[in-house]
């Protein structure tokens, strides 16, 4: 086989390769469609905002290698995160914005892995939510500075409406943690 022929099958074969993982995507993107959030521009006080926060992924409670392709929440990068009395918005750079009605939102929690991230205990901030179609997600987020998640966690605690409980079932606090040093 000449150099070029090989070098035309290797392209070839690349070229295939890229095809079916762009077509996963828009799968997994059309069969997420229903979780889609497009609702209004929040207007309320400002509880707490958190420009250039570290975007890492959004996934269902309690399935945090399993990414959802959301509309305005695909893909990982930096967001403008901002916690309104009425409910949140999160902005990731390059996206349309995503405005969570304080009624969907369920609480935060900690955690140290999510698909495309996995840092020190406790090293992510969780956005818990529900969806449009009724399913419990979470958002998650590294803050570059570890002040910024216990104020990220006090301003949901400060928004979410009293007495409000996420749904029967659903997992409320992050995965146990056993490290090395815990064994």
């Amino acid at each position: 086989m000449t150099r070029t022929a090989f070098a035309l099958v290797m392209i070839a074969i690349a070229a295939v390769v890229l095809l079916a993982m762009w077509l996963g995507w828009r799968g997994r993107a059309r069969r997420h469609r229903a979780f889609a959030e497009n609702g209004d521009a929040l207007v309320g006080a400002v509880i707490a905002a958190f420009p250039r926060v570290s975007y890492v992924s959004t996934t269902r409670i309690g399935a945090p290698l399993d990414r959802l392709s959301i509309p305005g929440l695909q893909f990982k990068g930096f967001a403008d995160l901002i916690l309104r009395a009425d409910g949140a918005t999160i902005a990731v750079t390059g996206e349309p914005e995503v405005h969570l009605p304080v009624e969907r939102l369920l609480g935060s929690d900690v955690a140290s892995r999510r698909v495309g991230k996995a840092v020190e205990r406790d090293g992510l901030s969780v956005l818990q939510w529900r969806a449009a179609d009724g399913s419990e997600v979470e958002s998650s987020f590294r803050f570059s500075q570890p002040a910024e998640h216990r104020r990220f966690a006090d301003a949901v605690a400060q928004i979410i409406p009293a007495g409000a409980a996420p749904a029967p079932g659903s997992q409320t606090h992050s995965t146990s943690h056993t490290t090395q040093e815990d064994a």
